[in-house]
């Protein structure tokens, strides 16, 4: 006889229905070992035809170790909204995002799911088979979309948006971590999540994008009727606004908007220098 107790404890034990625990239980004999060991070899196989099911929610997770040595962001993308709500899509996002890192051979990496599939996560188990389980258990394909860990000798910091669909890395020197630095970091972080910048500075714009944008901007001089001898000239005054677009230190800050973002953090009197910074939205490039 299969009581309500014994159903409840598997279901408590696996995350399984009512219905898949009682039918599992009555054909193990009510053996509950024996009854999971079912319940996880059908969990997997219907695992196995939900990962080829396109994921187009999800959430972007940040990890910063408590050194601020090491942070980790991430986008683990699922079916539904009401699964990236979900407590075990977060449990499971939290476990990703700690096992990169803390592994040594993940340091300063980015990558795909792919890249880590086959890393150890716990008790040989791989992080792959650790996404098999939880599209079992949640119901959903899962997958990591995309990761960045960043190491650093100065410190790290996080901000994640909301419910979860923009986040933000930043890596940062300052003398010492406290509640101001903190207070300019966060500042700084909003700003990126909000304005979408692409380079921290000028000088660190790749030489191959000002080409391109000096190529563009010059085209379109011409086209305009401008004389050749101040087309130059026109093309620098437009990089100052393609600067103020892209680059994070040249952008108008969104708390102060006469003051550039770098006017902000050197008035700050706070040493802070932003080395890098990576930025994530559900769904974008």
């Amino acid at each position: 006889m299969i009581s309500a107790e014994m159903v409840k404890t598997l279901r408590e034990m696996t995350g399984a229905g009512m219905l898949e625990c009682k039918k599992a239980l009555e054909e193990a004999g009510g053996d509950i070992e024996k009854a999971k060991e079912i319940l996880r070899i059908r969990g997997l196989a219907k695992a196995d035809k939900k990962a080829g099911r396109e994921t187009k929610e999800g959430i972007i997770y940040a990890f910063v170790s408590e050194d601020r040595k090491t942070g980790v962001l991430m986008e683990l993308n699922c079916e539904t909204d009401f699964v990236a709500k979900n407590e075990h899509f977060s449990e499971l996002a939290l476990q990703i995002a700690k096992h990169i890192a803390s592994l040594p051979e993940n340091a300063n990496k980015s990558g795909s799911g792919e890249d880590i599939a086959g890393q150890i996560y716990a008790d040989n188990t791989t992080v792959a088979e650790l996404i098999k389980s939880a599209i079992a258990k949640i119901g959903e394909n899962i997958q990591l979309r995309r990761f960045v860990r960043y190491d650093t000798d100065g410190y790290t910091h996080a901000y994640v948006h909301g419910v979860g669909k923009v986040g933000v890395l930043v890596d940062y020197n300052a003398p010492c971590v406290d509640q101001d630095t903190l207070r300019v970091v966060q500042d700084v972080a909003l700003q990126i999540a909000a304005m979408k910048p692409e380079f921290v500075s000028v000088e660190s714009v790749d030489p191959e994008v000002l080409e391109r944008e000096r190529r563009i901007l010059s085209e379109q001089a011409k086209q305009e009727g401008k004389p050749e001898n101040i087309i130059e000239k026109v093309v620098e005054g437009r990089l100052k606004k393609f600067y103020q677009e892209k680059v994070l230190l040249e952008q108008a800050f969104i708390k102060e908007e006469k003051k550039t973002v770098g006017q902000y953090i050197k008035e700050s009197q706070k040493g802070v220098e932003i080395k890098r910074f990576v930025r994530f939205e559900v769904g974008g490039a």
